[in-house]
């Protein structure tokens, strides 16, 4: 199912490093773990805008430098 991600509402934080003790995934796809990766968290709007709910983003940090927010969505699937 498709959902929009709100990343300046109420309750969302920016990037912030942290350490991955178990696997996480990250926006690109990738699973990563024991390793240093950028948290963040947003809202996920699901379907025609009646449910939200709050995600979790992991990305490595060559995601930051790869994926852009305003063109890639940064976990938009």
């Amino acid at each position: 199912m498709e959902y929009t991600i709100i990343t300046d509402g109420a309750d969302c934080y920016p990037w912030r490093e942290v350490y991955a003790w178990w696997p996480v995934k990250t926006v690109s796809g990738k699973r990563v773990w024991r390793q240093r990766v950028f948290k963040r968290k947003v809202w996920a709007i699901w379907g025609t805008g009646f449910h939200m709910e709050p995600l979790v983003q992991y990305a490595t940090t060559l995601d930051l430098l790869v994926y852009d927010d305003e063109q890639h969505g940064l976990g938009v699937r």
